[in-house]
């Protein structure tokens, strides 16, 4: 049986293009992102400042409002040097969301992997449901700390 050259690179083409072929959403540049369905939406980074209470106790605490609701089936894709090490829950403070130190941490709530196919990308999947209010998906970013803020309800 012979084979044609021609279709041997027909094939070739093929098999690259369907294995290229990914249709999972991608952020476009660099940041934190809530992926709902197909679509992208950013999500504003806060800084994490620390305060400490009367007693000595330090707590973290973010300015600004989360602007993204996250609900069943929905992921974050973190596009860049960010390396998330906790996800904690807040609550609304006077003008800022502090660290709400009666919850545990719920970063066992979530598995962090890369995207396929990205170097840089990587999806931050819910593992079980939280319950509702304001979380923040703490993170290092060189030497400093930055947080991505969501709501669940």
């Amino acid at each position: 049986m012979r084979t044609h050259p021609l279709t041997l690179v027909a094939l070739a083409t093929l098999c690259t293009a369907v294995a290229a072929c990914n249709h999972e959403p991608k952020p476009d540049h660099k940041g934190g992102f809530m992926v709902q369905g197909e679509k992208v939406i950013e999500l504003p980074a806060v800084s994490v400042e620390t305060q400490f209470t009367s007693e000595g106790f330090a707590l973290n605490y973010f300015n600004g409002e989360p602007t993204a609701t996250v609900r069943t089936g929905d992921y974050l894709i973190l596009y860049g040097d960010y390396k998330p090490y906790a996800l904690t829950a807040y609550k609304h403070g006077a003008g800022f969301y502090q660290q709400d130190s009666s919850k545990p941490s719920a970063s066992d709530a979530i598995t962090v992997g890369p995207m396929k196919g990205e170097k840089e990308m990587f999806k931050v999947r819910f593992t079980k449901p939280l319950p509702a209010g304001v979380y923040l998906l703490e993170c290092t970013l060189g030497k400093g700390s930055i947080g991505f803020p969501f709501r669940i309800e």
